[in-house]
């Protein structure tokens, strides 16, 4: 250090020999404790963890002029610059910032260290999920929505994710079918995390099949082809899909010690038609329960108490129960979770990206969650043929919900949600009296 008397003003001008470091009375090099070479980068990339090392070796040239007043030139290294009537200022020890450098140094290296074994562990999980390589592709399908529609709807942001989650089971004549069809968004931009069910009675034209219900593209050509009917009949883009059976669907549930949900008498006898697991599982009166596996997944499968449009309800707020439950768990606990899950879960996610997903996904949970259904209502009708009910839709107003509530700014997502909501009040309420004329009758 110099110390100009005319001017008052300190330079540096000291620096380290590329030879040899004093760190001891006894001319100990520093190369015995620390490597030239890892010394040099932290020198450069982190001043404070140099200063630690000194500390830790011997403090460096102090012990040198400590122990030895006049240390040999070749040894030294440290040269001062000074005038003859210049005196060389004391270093002043800071004990407090080392202190914080050496704890920012530990806290630095333990994180690094916990999220290398974080990704190790996701990948692992990755690993486990059952990947079917696809050659899904858009440029053949007819798009059926109006073009002059397509072109004001924004159909993609980097901010903004989406993926077709099926939940699929085998009916009684063997047929793979998907009774839950929702589109999972993860909304960066917005911090929203949101879904979007897909009445699976929709009457639509699946691309190379005749016009039917919407889960029947599922029968004929697995989640590629409803992806593909997705597009042509909203105009949307979805080229990833997570399919989950059932039955793992419930082992999560018990995983998580059950989803709190409120089931109503009006849907009691229903669900008690659907549970498995005999008596124990069987619900004996209304009220809020803590629902085990396979008792949410009874309550999901409701139908016929406020047909499929109640049914989708039910299936969006028991996923959203075990959002909320997933956001409590530690890392480990919800590593734990997913590792139950994976052997169970098909898709077209390459392994590379799923890791990169799970990773994603369990840093969103935290989001807001909110919920809608496609068709909205008022841009829908009752169809009937040959004794099958099917629901007839407005293609062009529909696929204008679909595109503003995953893609639109939040206000008016919110003001879709919240009118999709009094109306299925409304219906609820409905229902609620038919069920009560009922029963006194």
């Amino acid at each position: 250090m110099r110390v100009d008397n005319e001017t008052n003003e300190k330079t540096e001008n000291t620096y380290l020999s590329e030879d040899a470091i004093v760190i001891g009375g006894n001319g100990e090099s520093a190369r015995q404790c620390v490597s030239a070479a890892s010394y040099n980068i932290k020198l450069e990339v982190l001043p404070e963890v140099r200063e630690l090392t000194e500390i830790i070796t011997g403090a460096g040239g102090e012990q040198a002029a400590a122990g030895n007043e006049t240390p040999d030139k070749k040894t030294s290294s440290i040269k001062v610059s000074k005038r003859s009537e210049t005196k060389r200022a004391p270093k002043e020890r800071k004990p407090v910032k080392k202190i914080i450098a050496a704890v920012a140094a530990v806290l630095f290296l333990s994180i690094a260290a916990f999220t290398v074994y974080e990704y190790y562990r996701m990948s692992s999980i990755a690993n486990s999920v059952n990947y079917v390589p696809g050659n899904l592709s858009f440029e053949k399908v007819e798009v059926l929505v109006s073009r002059s529609e397509m072109d004001s709807f924004e159909s993609h942001s980097d901010e903004v994710k989406n993926i077709l989650l099926c939940g699929s089971d085998i009916d009684k004549y063997g047929v793979s079918r998907t009774d839950s069809m929702i589109i999972l968004t993860i909304d960066h931009k917005h911090k929203k995390i949101k879904m979007t069910s897909l009445m699976r009675d929709m009457y639509i034209k699946i691309p190379g099949h005749r016009k039917t219900k919407l889960n029947a593209a599922y029968t004929y050509g697995g989640c590629e082809l409803l992806l593909k009917t997705i597009y042509s009949n909203f105009g949307m883009k979805i080229d990833r899909y997570v399919c989950v059976d059932y039955a793992v669907f419930a082992a999560v549930v018990d995983d998580l010690g059950g989803v709190e949900i409120e089931v109503e008498e009006m849907e009691l006898e229903q669900f008690n038609k659907y549970v498995s697991g005999g008596e124990k599982n069987r619900l004996k009166a209304a009220g809020t329960y803590n629902l085990n596996g396979k008792q949410a997944l009874s309550y999901c499968r409701i139908r016929k108490v406020g047909t499929d449009t109640a049914r989708t309800a039910r299936q969006r707020k028991v996923l959203k129960e075990i959002m909320k439950k997933c956001s409590n768990l530690s890392p480990f606990e919800a590593q734990q979770i997913l590792a139950v899950a994976a052997p169970n879960i098909t898709t077209n996610i390459p392994r590379s990206e799923m890791t990169d997903l799970l990773l994603e996904g369990l840093g969103s949970l935290h989001y807001e969650t909110m919920g809608l259904r496609i068709p909205m209502d008022g841009a829908w009708t009752d169809k009937k043929i040959k004794d099958v009910w099917y629901v007839e839709i407005n293609l062009n107003q529909n696929a204008r919900y679909l595109h503003q509530f995953i893609y639109g700014e939040d206000k008016t997502a919110q003001a879709l949600v919240t009118r999709q909501q009094k109306s299925d009040e409304l219906k609820a309420d409905s229902d609620r009296k038919n069920y009560n004329k009922k029963k006194k009758n």
